[in-house]
Parts: C-alpha cells; structure tokens; sequence
C-alpha cells in the first residue's frame, strides 16, 4: 500500500468512527460472508445480501411490513447504524454498521432469528425462513457506499417489478427525497466529500 493510500485510509477510518461515535453521543436512533471465516470487526459499514430459502414461499408486502418491525425492535435493542436496504421477494440487502463492541455475526444471527419469527407469526408458519449463508463485504470508499445504494435501489427495477426505483416502497430510496411512504427510517450518514476517501 503506498503511503498516500495508507494516509488516505487512515483519515477515512478517523472519519467514520467520528460519524459513529457523534450519532451515538447525540442519542441517535441506532435508527459475501466467507464459509471459512466471520469477520468480527465494528466500526465498518457492511453491505449484507440475505436469501430467502428456496423451499419457502416469496416474500410479499405484508411479510416486508413484518420484517421492517423486527429489524425497528432490533436496532432498538443494539443500536446499530441501518444505513440504506432493499427488501426483494427473495432476497434482502442492507448496509449495516454494529455498533461498537458488538459483532456482525452476532447483529445478524439477531435481525434473521427477529425477522424469522415475525413472518413465521403472520404466515402461521414455524421453521427456518433465511439461507444459512449470508454474504457482507465492507464498504472502504465513499464512492463505494453510494454505488451501493443505488445498486440496492435500482434492483427492483432491474428484476422488472417497478419502473421506477421511487414505485417501490420498500426500499430506503424515498428516505434520500422520494414520493410517498418511508416504511422503515434509516440513518443519515454524513460522510466527506470526498468520494475517494477510505472508510473501511
């Protein structure tokens, strides 16, 4: 790593801990996983892409109502940063921070068990809902973290469910200045200018 890129990484991981540990102390609403390891590290902001079960029926809008409630209880609980999501019929995506001292294994085992009695409650249903498997990778520019916002938000266009990304509801796509509801708030990250500067 050269040195400008080292200093680079520095000032990014200086620069996200100041933004965690800011909205912490203001009281804020804490509003590809390897098989080999899990990563077990906080203060970093992970996109997750959880599946549905292949053997379990797709997810509809009442079932994203009951989703969207336990990861409310979740955050409530833990206090972790949700960043940005879309829900799919079978899959979701998020960007999740832990927060610090806690581990994302653990933040997620939490938000899958929640979410899996939620929908099971409203289906009349009991067993697994999510593949075993999920996959995160770290987000580590600025660049990167708005990329992937709009890779989750132009998702349900791509699949051809809506034309539109803001035609979706369930999506965090409305909580940056779209029409209509905002089923679940996210935290507003105030991150540099900057799009090259490192985060992770």
């Amino acid at each position: 790593m050269t040195g400008s890129r080292r200093k680079g990484r520095k000032a990014g991981e200086r620069a996200l801990r100041y933004v965690l540990s800011s909205l912490a102390w203001q009281g804020a609403t804490i509003r590809r996983m390897s098989r080999l390891r899990r990563l077990l590290i906080s203060d970093k902001i992970f996109f997750i892409t959880c599946n549905v079960l292949p053997t379990r029926l797709p997810l509809i809008d009442a079932d994203f109502a009951s989703f969207a409630e336990a990861i409310r209880g979740v955050r409530t609980r833990r206090e972790f940063l949700f960043a940005g999501y879309v829900f799919m019929p079978d899959h979701w995506h998020a960007l999740i921070a832990p927060a610090h001292g806690d581990t994302l294994p653990n933040l997620m085992d939490a938000v899958k068990v929640a979410g899996m009695r939620r929908v099971n409650a409203r289906r009349g249903l009991r067993g697994p809902l999510w593949q075993p498997r999920y996959y995160d990778e770290i987000i580590w520019t600025v660049k990167q973290y708005y990329e992937t916002l709009d890779y989750m938000h132009f998702n349900p266009v791509r699949r051809g469910l809506v034309s539109r990304p803001d035609d979706w509801p369930w999506s965090s796509f409305r909580c940056f200045g779209g029409s209509g509801e905002t089923p679940l708030e996210i935290d507003h990250l105030q991150l540099p200018a900057d799009q090259s500067t490192w985060l992770g």
